[in-house]
């Protein structure tokens, strides 16, 4: 009877420190998803932030290419009258 007691008290023990080392790595697991999923976000959001800023420059660079051509287009107006007078 004793060594019943005994077997089914280590078998408890045993159930119990297998399932805490499940439960544990079950833990570390969902962490290890969640800071995914946060590093992911980030990341999304940065480039998010760069796609913009892109977008800004290459605005930016139309603008000042469109005005260097009027630029030059005056330019050539200019060269042109001149050569007439």
């Amino acid at each position: 009877m004793t060594e019943l007691l005994v077997a089914s008290i280590a078998i408890i023990i045993f159930a119990f420190i297998i399932y805490s080392v499940y439960s544990a790595q079950n833990a570390k697991y969902a962490q290890r998803m969640k800071a995914y999923e946060l590093k992911e976000q980030h990341m999304e959001k940065s480039m998010e932030k760069i796609r913009s800023e892109i977008n800004l420059i290459e605005n930016e660079i139309a603008e000042t290419q469109t005005k260097i051509d009027e630029l030059n287009i005056d330019s050539v107006d200019l060269d042109t009258d001149s050569n007439e007078s």
